[in-house]
């Protein structure tokens, strides 16, 4: 598959980097790869990863297949929200890690997709929820989609809306956080807004309740950062319920809750294929139900 495009930029980047921000489901390694096969043309020209980029630049380039570690079908249950041949949309448990890693070979949504694919498709993952999220996730059935979703991601053309518990009233009925995120310095596994913080983070929530020392949120991002709504709304002293990561309290109305109260609730994008805005939405899990109808 080909696609082109046109640099915009005033700065300088290296062709690697720039493609791998655009292209978010693939690496800057698999570019490298690419040019280093001379599948990548700046101007009718084959160019190295280390290509400068100047404004006005066109850019080719041949995606090909990208060949990843076997992943083992498991009999998992899956909530199948929507499918069809380019996408499907699981309601992801809590509990439950997206893909293979280091700790977590197996047990995955990945491995229970290919389980359901049953070598029909390769199931390609496009975006994350961390483990202890529940909610809506889109996963590619084919190249075409991977690359068609991974680009509205870049341009911030997803739209995805979460629910949220979190510590404390919160007074204002909508408030928008600007700050970037980085690794934090005392914690390397967790993001912080920091003097070393270069990747700029946007969230923006507004209030549906306030209840007895908790306030409940519909929570939007336009930038998809690392665990950026929980170290967010910790950074206004507000921490998800239940995420003890990120300093939320694990009790309230006496009731204990071992994860982090945030649901990725409604998702709208275009289809790769029809170039139809869609829309979908996961209903809420059993325990965040109980602090949603409280009263």
């Amino acid at each position: 598959m080909q696609e082109k495009l046109r640099y915009e930029k005033l700065k300088k980047e290296r062709i690697d980097h720039y493609l791998a921000s655009v292209y978010t489901a693939y690496s800057r390694s698999y570019f490298q790869k690419l040019t280093l096969e001379q599948k990548i043309f700046v101007n009718d020209k084959p160019v190295l990863a280390s290509y400068k980029l100047k404004c006005d630049d066109v850019i080719n380039i041949e995606f090909k297949q990208e060949k990843t570690n076997k992943i083992e079908p498991e009999n998992i249950k899956l909530d199948i929200v929507y499918e069809d041949n380019d996408i499907i949309i699981i309601n992801k448990q809590s509990g439950i890690v997206v893909h293979p890693s280091y700790g977590h070979a197996s047990g995955t949504l990945l491995n229970a997709l290919v389980a359901h694919s049953n070598g029909k498709y390769n199931p390609y993952l496009v975006h994350r929820l961390d483990k202890d999220t529940s909610g809506i996730i889109i996963f590619a059935k084919n190249e075409k989609s991977k690359i068609s979703i991974s680009k509205q991601l870049q341009n911030r053309a997803i739209k995805k809306v979460y629910y949220a518990a979190v510590k404390g009233i919160i007074v204002e009925n909508k408030g928008r956080i600007e700050a970037p995120l980085g690794r934090s310095p005392q914690n390397r596994k967790l993001m912080s807004v920091n003097s070393l913080a270069k990747k700029m983070a946007i969230t923006e929530f507004k209030v549906i309740s306030r209840k007895d020392g908790y306030t409940l949120l519909e929570v939007r991002i336009i930038t998809g950062r690392t665990h950026q709504i929980r170290s967010h709304m910790k950074y206004i002293n507000h921490p998800v319920v239940g995420d003890f990561q990120y300093g939320g309290p694990d009790m309230i109305n006496g009731k204990s809750y071992q994860r982090q109260m945030l649901h990725a609730y409604n998702i709208t994008f275009t289809h790769p294929r029809t170039s139809k805005e869609i829309s979908f939405t996961a209903s809420l899990p059993k325990d965040m139900v109980e602090i949603f109808e409280s009263k």
